[in-house]
């Protein structure tokens, strides 16, 4: 899997896909079969799928709970995914969309935290952490205006006088 497919699995979904799910009192956003499963289909229109393990029937078998364990496989990559429900069509079903979101699809959907914020806050502070290897000017203003937005005033001084010695080291007869 290389990096564009990873990056379209994790795409946000639409709002009209989104639907609500009932669960312990409260509405939960989820992302249907229909979606996951076309999400799948223009990723990689080759993904499969297998149950860990066939019963007598030659039919995916289920655990002693009622799960349906699967491997999932998009781009080359397998992972694993588990589905519960009533019946065989909610129990794949349920499977591939857990499967799916272990590599990403609708993994917004899942998570309590606004998850590219995180993934933009742990930019930042790999960045800030090399910030005396950084010697374009655009990334600095960035990270000063990100510094600025977030209030963090420590990283405002640093990222300001590097930004002030990498225009020194431009442009020498400025001193």
């Amino acid at each position: 899997m290389n990096k564009e497919q990873a990056k379209a699995l994790r795409e946000p979904f639409p709002a009209e896909v989104i639907g609500k799910l009932p669960k312990a009192g409260v509405l939960l956003d989820y992302v249907g079969h229909a979606a996951t499963t076309d999400r799948l289909l223009q990723v990689d229109p080759d993904w499969t799928w297998e149950p860990f393990a066939l019963d007598h029937l030659g039919l995916p078998a289920v655990d002693e709970r009622g799960n349906l364990w699967i491997r999932l496989t998009v781009c080359g990559v397998t992972r694993i995914g588990v589905g519960d429900g009533k019946n065989p069509k909610e129990l794949i079903s349920d499977a591939l969309r857990n499967g799916a979101m272990r590599f990403g699809v609708a993994l917004d959907l899942w998570s309590k935290e606004d998850l590219s914020a995180v993934h933009a806050q742990a930019d930042y502070l790999k960045l800030v952490a090399d910030l005396p290897s950084i010697t374009d000017l655009d990334v600095l203003r960035g990270l000063y205006n990100e510094a600025n937005r977030q209030g963090w005033t420590d990283d405002l001084h640093a990222i300001q006088e590097r930004a002030e010695a990498v225009k020194s080291a431009q442009n020498p007869s400025s001193k």
